[in-house]
């Protein structure tokens, strides 16, 4: 008998959209290398720095990576001697930026493109619960400076074990299989894509099959990145850090950006369009929404708008970027992962707390969380990446949650139908 379950509430994220991200996390491309992101973080002119994720070259991706690099840049323009430093960004690179100045009494201003903080961290209302449509999680927990702040803080965290999913539709994949790509990358011509790599791999897949392999690289690559393969370099687009003693935050990292932002000035709906820079000083400037124009002279200037943001030209800077930042715009890149949050008014999934779901075609993947235990309501934090996002974030976002919803529903009863089905009968003997 089928189990009526009402949907109390949910939330939908739209990052490939939004003009202020542009994608979700930075990754490096066919022709790129970690010395790209390097190159994007160096000073320019000693006057102007790029601080976020895409500058890490070991934690790019990572909230944690972002916060260490705005520190870091702030360091540098503190070293330097600047009294006055404008930071473009309020997301976690942003507000370490700051924060570092502050600590120093130096005057920082932050200015802020939308109207609130966090960057790509997005706290959201759902039913009554507080969640997060942007990064949840505090990953590398061990060595995560953000981690021994929420630790401070006295902010509650989950453990989440990625390496054991529930896998609702599809067969698991086989063990080695990461070892056995992991080789052929590392192997991989400097300029190959994963893509190349995967196709030769698909040539001579033995002693696996083309469908395990499938379903491992939409899991673990597409899932992971939201990139085309054939864009994401072989050798650097597979980076490391996701699953290293991850945890996620209740109530969103709107939790810590709250401390983090505590006596900082932020102007929000400040988005910035021009940095010149000049031998005495920077000028930042941007549009009134009403017809005129923001400006501000100061010493130095942090920019820590994403990657996709600066490579589309959001931001024009006078003189233009040294060659080496503009050669790492063009190389790194970002994929698209799309969150949707659901609030049920009771559980129809069984307990495990990570669930994967394929779909019908390759590279239709995504990935559950059992946020439950935040607050007792029976929550699901999913995550989609590859060619369903094509189908399923289309029209209204109680559309596409109820279309997701559907999706999970589904999968939790056919998972049910397969572990109920009686085994087969043994064949009878002389019949092979």
């Amino acid at each position: 008998m089928s189990i009526k379950v009402t949907l109390l509430g949910s939330a939908v994220s739209h990052w490939g959209e939004d003009p202020w991200a542009r994608g979700s996390w930075s990754l490096i491309g066919r022709h790129g290398s970690p010395q790209d992101r390097i190159a994007l973080g160096r000073p320019v002119s000693d006057r102007l720095w790029i601080a976020g994720e895409a500058t890490h070259p070991t934690r790019a991706g990572m909230t944690h990576g972002a916060f260490e690099q705005g520190r870091a840049a702030a360091a540098e323009a503190i070293e330097r001697g600047h009294a006055t430093v404008v930071v473009v960004g309020a997301g976690m690179a942003g507000l370490g930026a700051a924060g570092l100045l502050a600590e120093h009494a130096l005057e920082a201003e932050i200015w802020e493109a939308r109207d609130r903080i966090g960057g790509r961290t997005a706290g959201v209302e759902v039913a009554g619960g507080a969640f997060d449509l942007g990064a949840n999680w505090l990953q590398q927990y061990d060595e995560n400076v953000l981690a021994r702040l929420a630790e401070r803080f006295g902010l509650r965290t989950f453990v989440t074990d990625f390496d054991d999913p529930a896998v609702l539709t599809g067969e698991p994949f086989p063990g080695g299989l990461e070892d056995d790509l992991r080789k052929r990358l590392a192997a991989a011509a400097p300029d190959a894509s994963l893509a190349d790599v995967l196709d030769d791999w698909l040539r001579d897949p033995a002693p696996w099959s083309p469908a395990e392999i499938h379903r491992f690289v939409d899991a673990e690559i597409v899932m992971d990145t939201g990139a085309p393969l054939s864009w994401l370099s072989a050798r650097h687009g597979f980076e490391p850090g996701v699953g290293e003693g991850d945890r996620w935050i209740a109530g969103g990292y709107r939790r810590l950006t709250e401390h983090l932002a505590k006596g900082l000035r932020i102007l929000l709906n400040r988005p910035a369009a021009g940095i010149l820079i000049a031998d005495d000083g920077v000028t930042v400037s941007g549009d009134d929404p009403e017809g005129g124009q923001w400006s501000r002279n100061a010493d130095a200037v942090i920019v820590t708008a994403p990657l996709p943001v600066l490579a589309a030209g959001a931001i024009t800077f006078d003189p233009p970027l040294p060659e080496p930042h503009r050669a790492a715009l063009t190389r790194l890149g970002a994929g698209r992962v799309e969150k949707v949050i659901l609030r049920f008014d009771r559980r129809f999934w069984p307990e495990h707390g990570y669930y994967r779901v394929h779909g019908p075609a390759q590279t239709c993947i995504s990935e559950w969380l059992d946020a439950t235990a935040a607050d007792g309501t029976p929550t699901l934090v999913g995550l989609f990446a590859g060619d369903w996002l094509g189908t399923l974030w289309t029209g209204t976002d109680a559309e596409i949650a109820t279309r997701v919803a559907g999706i999970f529903r589904n999968a939790v009863a056919e998972s049910q139908a397969v572990h109920c089905r009686p085994p087969a009968p043994p064949t009878p003997p002389g019949t092979r």
